[in-house]
């Protein structure tokens, strides 16, 4: 396995920071400084940075509910609320399907960059559903609209969205998108100029929130993380 890889593997940086260490002079592999960017590791082989010895990780799958005040990040310096301070994981992991600040609901945790990328990749058009609360009714005319699609940006022309009324008292709608835009049910309302008040993710895939309270997290079962590893 080539070398960046490795590094990348254990969790310890990215494939581009990786190759910035071995030519910074900060990668050692059985003791010697490596030099070699395109070095193939060895199943024997002993390699460090900075005197940490580096070794591949096992993958892990969570579900989290992500609370209301949390960005969708392991780590920002200029912000006190990250997702490390909910997490109790040392290794490096990704967010399979942010939420802004604002809204809350299911993530996807997980050190495995493969199944991230199929997860908000356009193409695989996984469905994503939200429980919706808003200070007014779409009328029938508006919910034809949001459903056939919405041009939010030059670039940004959503499509294929579902939406229900499920609580007309207080106006909470069940919407379902596959597309993964910047705060994009946000701006969806928006468009009608109406404004969410809460916006929490249920489901990812067959993935589901289930009974998960606020800030709490558990391991994905065999059957979910199955489906993940087949989309």
């Amino acid at each position: 396995m080539r070398i960046n890889k490795y590094i990348a593997k254990t969790g310890f940086a990215s494939r581009r920071k990786s190759e910035e260490y071995i030519k910074n002079g900060k990668v050692f592999v059985n003791g010697n400084k490596l030099e070699d960017l395109s070095y193939q590791v060895k199943e024997e082989d002993e390699v460090k940075i900075d005197g940490k010895i580096l070794k591949i990780q096992k993958n892990f799958y969570y579900k989290l509910n992500k609370p209301i005040g949390y960005i969708s990040s392991n780590y920002d310096p200029h912000n006190e609320k990250d997702l490390n301070k909910l997490l109790n994981i040392d290794e490096r992991f990704f967010c399979a399907g942010r939420l802004d600040k604002d809204s809350h609901g299911l993530m996807i945790i997980t050190n495995d960059g493969k199944i991230t990328n199929k997860i908000i990749h356009p193409s695989k058009k996984i469905d994503k559903i939200y429980i919706v609360k808003v200070d007014k009714k779409l009328t029938a005319y508006q919910e034809k609209n949001f459903m056939d699609g919405l041009k939010l940006s030059q670039k940004e022309i959503t499509s294929d969205a579902k939406i229900s009324l499920i609580d007309k008292e207080k106006i909470t709608y069940k919407v379902t998108i596959h597309q993964g835009y910047n705060r994009q049910i946000r701006r969806m309302f928006e468009y009608f100029k109406i404004k969410v008040i809460d916006l929490k993710r249920i489901k990812i895939g067959q993935i589901c929130l289930d009974d998960l309270k606020d800030g709490d997290y558990k391991k994905l079962s065999k059957k979910e993380v199955e489906y993940l590893e087949s989309l």
